[in-house]
C-alpha cells in the first residue's frame, strides 16, 4: 500500500481542469477556488499519468487558441474606443507570447533556414570533372 492520502483524480475532475485551461484560464486561478486540487497535485497528475498528459496538452493548445481570439476583442474595444490603446497593447503582447508558446503550429514565429553564406565562401561551387584517357581523349 503506498504512503499518503489516496489520490481524488478522476476522468470528471480532469475533464473539469481540462475544460477551465481549453478557455484561456490559468490553472493557478483553477486551483484557488474552494475545493480544488492543490497546483502541486495537478501537476503531479500531469507528469504520472499519459491519459491527463495528453488532455492537458490539448487544453493547453486550447486555451492558445482563445488568448489569440481575446486579441480580437481587445481590438475591437480599442476601436469602439471602451479601452486605451496603449493599456491594451501591454494585454495584447502578453496573450500573443502566451498564445505563441501553447498553440506553436498556428501563432508560433515561422523559421526560414537559408543556408548560404552572405559572402558566399559556404556556397557549393560547380566542380568539372575531367577524365583523360590513356590515348589522351579526354571526357568532360
Amino acid at each position: 500500500m503506498p504512503a499518503g492520502r489516496p489520490t481524488k483524480y478522476n476522468q470528471k475532475i480532469a475533464a473539469e481542469i481540462c475544460e477551465w485551461l481549453s478557455s484561456g484560464r490559468s490553472l493557478r486561478a483553477y486551483c484557488r477556488q474552494i475545493g480544488t486540487p492543490d497546483l502541486s497535485t495537478i501537476t503531479r497528475w500531469i507528469v504520472r499519468d499519459d491519459q491527463f498528459r495528453n488532455q492537458y496538452a490539448q487544453a493547453r493548445e486550447a486555451a492558445g487558441h482563445a488568448q489569440a481570439d481575446e486579441i480580437l476583442e481587445l481590438a475591437n474595444e480599442i476601436r469602439s474606443g471602451e479601452l486605451e490603446p496603449q493599456a491594451a497593447k501591454i494585454i495584447m503582447d502578453a496573450l500573443k507570447w502566451s498564445a505563441e508558446r501553447m498553440a506553436p503550429k498556428s501563432y508560433g514565429p515561422k523559421q526560414a533556414l537559408d543556408h548560404t553564406s552572405s559572402d558566399g565562401s559556404m556556397t557549393p561551387q560547380v566542380i568539372e570533372r575531367v577524365i583523360v584517357h590513356p590515348d589522351g581523349n579526354r571526357e568532360s
